[in-house]
């Protein structure tokens, strides 16, 4: 079920919405659902990412929580500068999730 969020912009961030709503040939409301949606996904990873670097999860907890495969993971580890870290805990945690 959709719920509507009212909120108060400045016009010059408006204007900028409105141009990037008419180059990409889409109404104002669906490329602020576009941005909003894809300014998570940026959230979500820096949180993730800390979190990892932080070594308060796993690397199938962060995998999970990203939704990506070893592979998207590997890739994001070598832009992030993260570095493995694995114990015991760990491996049963990510044991579980191939289960």
């Amino acid at each position: 079920m959709a719920t509507t969020i009212t909120t108060r912009m400045d016009e010059k961030i408006v204007k900028e919405i409105d141009q990037l709503s008419k180059e990409q040939q889409m109404d104002r409301a669906t490329m602020l659902r576009n941005l909003i949606v894809e300014g998570l996904k940026k959230e979500r990873l820096k949180r993730v990412v800390e979190l990892y670097r932080q070594e308060k999860i796993s690397m199938g907890k962060a995998r999970t929580l990203l939704n990506i495969d070893f592979d998207e993971w590997l890739t994001l580890m070598k832009k992030e500068n993260l570095y493995l870290h694995y114990d015991d805990e760990m491996l049963q945690e990510d044991l579980k999730g191939m289960s």
